[in-house]
């Protein structure tokens, strides 16, 4: 499993997030911006993270449906040979239909 650089930011920046959180509910913390703008850039990793999965999940399953696609053109080659195959056989046996 590749772990990427965003994962690891936003893993930093959560407890950051959290440190700045608890810093800010026990006193004597800076301001509350910088609560607020860590827990912000916090989620703006997560969300930037969850949609670069969103596009490349959609991609592997736009691949996958390609792949489905040309294997039914395979499959329904084998069913036309099957059929004629079938055809010679009864006309062979003289099988009426």
């Amino acid at each position: 499993m590749k772990i990427e650089i965003k994962e690891i930011l936003f893993w930093i920046s959560l407890i950051i997030a959290i440190t700045l959180l608890l810093w800010n509910l026990l006193g004597n913390s800076p301001t509350e911006t910088f609560t607020i703008i860590g827990i912000i850039f916090m989620l703006t990793l997560k969300i930037w993270f969850v949609s670069d999965n969103q596009i490349k999940s959609t991609i592997n399953n736009k691949h996958n449906f390609n792949k489905i696609n040309h294997n039914m053109d395979y499959l329904k080659s084998d069913i036309n040979h099957i059929k004629s195959d079938l055809n010679l056989i009864k006309n062979k046996l003289g099988v009426k239909q």
